[in-house]
């Protein structure tokens, strides 16, 4: 993807990414007066996601978030909302998986030890229980496609039930992302059976909403 046309995408999607966290009851309290650094941030990641994917590493929005001590269950609601944002912009399979990589390295580096050893604090509040557990993203990791959290084959079933969830059900978006992911694993699985990455991707899904 060209530069220009990339610098576009990443504009129009921190735009809207943007407008649905403010309506997040996850993070928006946490975007008061942070909200045009955070459009920076996710601009120049995506931007560098969507053109140079070989050297992405989204140090914008990694910087961003340890800087303001977000949580990880506030990334994954950015991250949400952004690949959302992404996918709406309908710039194909390779540049989602792109996104999406990028965005598991921000996470992977969010959730490891903090710089000169030991382990990063857990910020998610007072609540013991909160302190003392920190729920697996669920991820995709390309090329394996096995699952960041409990390395099984993506999606896991945990992250099955968080797709639902996210997507209000089984939509049109959701299916339109399960499909690009779909494209993608078959392209880096090339022995998996077309039949069998069909029902892994999207044989899950319910036939109808409960």
């Amino acid at each position: 993807m060209d530069m220009a046309y990339a610098r576009d995408v990443a504009r129009r999607a921190a735009a809207e990414s943007l407008r649905q966290l403010v309506d997040d009851h996850r993070v928006a309290g946490r975007l008061r007066g942070n909200e045009s650094a955070l459009s920076v941030a996710v601009r120049e990641t995506l931007q560098e996601a969507l053109a140079h994917p070989s050297r992405a590493d989204g140090h914008a929005l990694r910087d961003f978030c340890q800087r303001r001590e977000w949580t990880l269950d506030e990334f994954d609601a950015l991250g949400h909302h952004l690949l959302t944002a992404v996918l709406a912009q309908r710039v194909g399979v390779e540049a989602l998986v792109r996104v999406g990589a990028a965005l598991t390295r921000v996470r992977q580096r969010l959730a490891g030890p903090a710089p000169g050893g030991g382990s990063r604090p857990d910020r998610r509040g007072r609540n013991s229980a909160s302190r003392h557990y920190a729920p697996p993203a669920h991820l995709p990791v390309p090329p394996s496609w096995r699952c960041s959290g409990c390395a099984a084959a993506w999606p896991c079933p945990t992250k099955q039930s968080q797709l639902l969830v996210e997507f209000g059900g089984t939509t049109a978006a959701l299916a339109v992302y399960l499909g690009a992911c779909l494209v993608a694993a078959t392209k880096d699985l090339p022995a998996l059976p077309p039949a069998q990455a069909r029902a892994r991707f999207l044989g899950w899904l319910p036939r109808r909403r409960f």
